[in-house]
């Protein structure tokens, strides 16, 4: 069954991106902007560091955590650290996972850190 056919494409998510530790690149956060730009209703929010919920002390790259949502923001499922991206191949990766609606089914290279956060971290919305 394809991801349009489950109503996956096009589901809302809030992505989370960490810029305080990494310079991140004009072009990493670009590809990550077009995806969202392409997302009906994925938003993308810059903040300072996050280490204690991305655990990226010591791993060089943009870090990440992206939580899938209603369209209202209120949380549907686990929210998943995304990291390092290094390259904007990493990022067009991310990007490209997000609008087919961040399925579960090892679409996202492992390489990426896709993995669910802690469980005693609040969601992020």
């Amino acid at each position: 069954m394809s991801d349009a056919a489950r109503g996956l494409q096009g589901r809302p998510f809030t992505l989370v991106v960490c810029v305080s530790c990494q310079a991140a690149t004009d072009r990493l956060m670009d590809e990550l902007r077009r995806a969202v730009r392409d997302s009906p209703h994925g938003v993308m929010i810059s903040t300072g560091c996050l280490r204690k919920v991305l655990g990226c002390a010591g791993r060089r790259g943009l870090h990440a955590v992206v939580q899938p949502c209603t369209t209202d923001r209120s949380p549907t499922g686990a929210a998943v650290r995304l990291g390092p991206l290094a390259t904007v191949a990493d990022a067009a990766a991310v990007g490209a996972w997000l609008r087919a609606g961040m399925p579960d089914y090892g679409t996202l290279p492992g390489r990426l850190g896709a993995a669910p956060g802690p469980q005693h971290v609040a969601h992020l919305n």
